[in-house]
């Protein structure tokens, strides 16, 4: 469980597409991820940041079924504004933003 003070840790990108509380993926893209990560760390990057969305924000059916499913939940409601927030501030300029978290746990895109 996290909140504000404890956002969570420890959460893995992995194969073979099983997990408790990392994110897997089938073997294949996690090649093509080990892959690409492999390049990036040996050119001299030693941290790699991931930005994970629970959908594409700009496809309006997964829009409509997410807003759907959190209807009820004021909670999850600003915090799917505060991720669309970067998503779409990275399919507008092609960067990555910086990323902080204010002291209600709140993403804020600068």
């Amino acid at each position: 469980m996290s909140d504000a003070n404890r956002p969570g840790n420890a959460i893995y990108i992995h194969g073979d597409c099983v997990s408790t509380g990392c994110i897997p993926l089938t073997n294949v893209p996690m090649d093509e991820v080990y892959f690409l990560a492999s390049i990036i760390y040996n050119q001299g990057e030693e941290f790699i940041p991931v930005h994970i969305f629970p959908i594409r924000y700009n496809v309006k059916k997964s829009q409509d079924f997410l807003e759907a499913t959190i209807k009820e939940n004021a909670y999850l409601k600003l915090f799917n504004k505060n991720i669309k927030e970067v998503f779409d501030f990275f399919e507008q300029k092609k960067e990555l933003p910086i990323i902080m978290v204010n002291k209600k746990g709140e993403y804020v895109v600068n």
